[in-house]
């Protein structure tokens, strides 16, 4: 088992950021030698753009939420939690003219506060960001382009980053169903290598035509130490097994330039690697499975422990499509977004889940960036699992759903206020827990260090 700790993560971060600074080509830009004098902000400009113009990309996001249980479920409490995230891409194409089409990429977390899903009692989480107290190394990866069709990516790696995502539910929910499917971010022993917990990976794309992606990968059967949250664990095992998932992606691509000014939230940031962003629709469908051997939910053994499955699996279908733009501005549009997706139910607790909504952006006169979001999010337990619950002489509900209703207020580029509203009904699918009542708000805070255009 490796163990990273804060201080070994910030000497490697800086470490690089030394190195590519040091870089004779960086090094002999106009640019940098216009920054020699420190003289003032003309200097400091001119070394962001010489950073920026070399593909060197730091950025710096700070969520916030604030969430109170203002009825039902546990108790009445309100929690706030926070995520840190320290982000460096390095476009080795732009940085070393002979080293073409490859990124480094290297992700610190560090997350605080208070799990406000302790007080609602659910089990889809209120928070996206909720997680324990702890600072880690989330990612570090390196990929290499092939062919202008092919890429590989090898290292530690969040895979709900490219697989069973869509941009619109992703990058603006507070609720973490509306980012990865509760039957996927709760199967195996510790989910899926994603938030909050990731392992090492190697995953490959090939674009087949102009709108159709293929893409795999393999993973860590069981990312982290599921026995101690702190810090980042790589534990290599037999017995981990393996992860593996294929997802065949449609995409239907933007025409014309991106907006200037358009917010890039860090969920956005999240998403893909290297497949364009800017789609007017996609759709995919996606495989998943595990070769670690799990707990059957229901058949126990002579010796009174549970019997042993080797293996699991789930399939999962999503779509999302621009249905709306407003005349004279295509960003101004009202998106659709679906998901349903199934799991193994003997080894795994949700056999099903459905998802969806909308999401308009620009709603409002002069406040295009603004998004305004409806979802629901459906949790539904397997046979297997309520059985194993009625033997244990514990009745629970179908499925705990989820509404949500939320609004994004793009205040600039550094900040985003979020207002939120969330109604839980069966939280936790415990029967006789009351539905919950939750109002809060989300606070980010973003910061690019070497984009001028974005920091003023």
């Amino acid at each position: 088992m490796t163990f990273f700790s804060t201080r070994k993560f910030l000497r490697s971060l800086f470490g690089l950021l030394l190195l590519v600074c040091l870089n004779p080509a960086l090094a002999n830009s106009k640019e940098f030698h216009r920054f020699e004098d420190f003289g003032g902000i003309p200097q400091w400009k001119a070394f962001q753009t010489s950073m920026s113009n070399h593909g060197i990309l730091l950025e710096t996001t700070n969520t916030v939420d604030v969430l109170s249980n203002v009825s039902g479920g546990v108790q009445r409490k309100t929690a706030a939690t926070g995520d840190l995230d320290l982000l460096l891409t390095v476009d080795m194409k732009k940085l070393v003219s002979d080293w073409d089409r490859g990124t480094l990429f290297l992700y610190g977390l560090g997350t605080y506060g208070d799990d406000p899903s302790k007080y609602v009692g659910d089990i889809q989480a209120v928070s996206n960001i909720a997680a324990p107290n702890t600072w880690k190394l989330f990612e570090a990866w390196y990929q290499q382009n092939l062919f202008e069709r092919f890429s590989l990516l090898a290292g530690l790696y969040d895979v709900t980053s490219e697989f069973d995502v869509m941009v619109s539910s992703s990058e603006l929910f507070v609720n973490s169903s509306f980012g990865t499917g509760a039957e996927l971010a709760a199967s195996g022993k510790n989910g899926p290598s994603t938030f909050p917990a990731t392992s090492l990976a190697i995953r490959g794309q090939a674009i087949l035509t102009d709108s159709l992606m293929v893409r795999a990968v393999l993973t860590d059967g069981i990312p982290g130490n599921p026995n101690d949250s702190h810090g980042t664990h790589i534990h290599l095992s037999e017995d981990d097994g393996l992860f593996g998932t294929m997802e065949l992606a449609y995409y239907k691509f933007r025409k014309g330039d991106v907006s200037k000014g358009k917010p890039r939230r860090l969920t956005f940031r999240r998403v893909g690697r290297s497949a364009p962003l800017e789609y007017e629709a996609k759709a995919a469908i996606g495989f998943w499975g595990y070769t670690t051997s799990l707990d059957h939910l229901s058949k126990i053994e002579n010796s009174g422990e549970p019997a042993k499955r080797n293996g699991t699996y789930g399939l999962y279908g999503l779509a999302e499509y621009d249905v709306y733009h407003e005349k004279g501005d295509p960003d101004q549009e009202l998106t659709l977004f679906g998901r349903a997706g199934m799991a193994d139910p003997k080894v795994n607790r949700f056999s099903q889940y459905y998802g969806g909504g909308l999401v308009y952006t620009g709603l409002f006169p002069g406040r295009k960036f603004d998004q305004t979001g409806l979802g629901a999010a459906a949790a539904v337990n397997g046979k297997y699992y309520k059985r194993s619950q009625r033997r244990a002489g514990q009745w629970v509900d179908t499925a705990e759903i989820t509404l949500e209703v939320t609004h994004s207020i793009f205040v600039n580029p550094n900040l985003i206020i979020q207002p939120d509203v969330q109604y839980v009904i069966n939280p936790d699918t415990v029967q006789g827990r009351k539905n919950a009542f939750v109002l809060g708000v989300r606070l980010e805070f973003n910061f690019n260090w070497f984009n001028p255009s974005r920091t003023s």
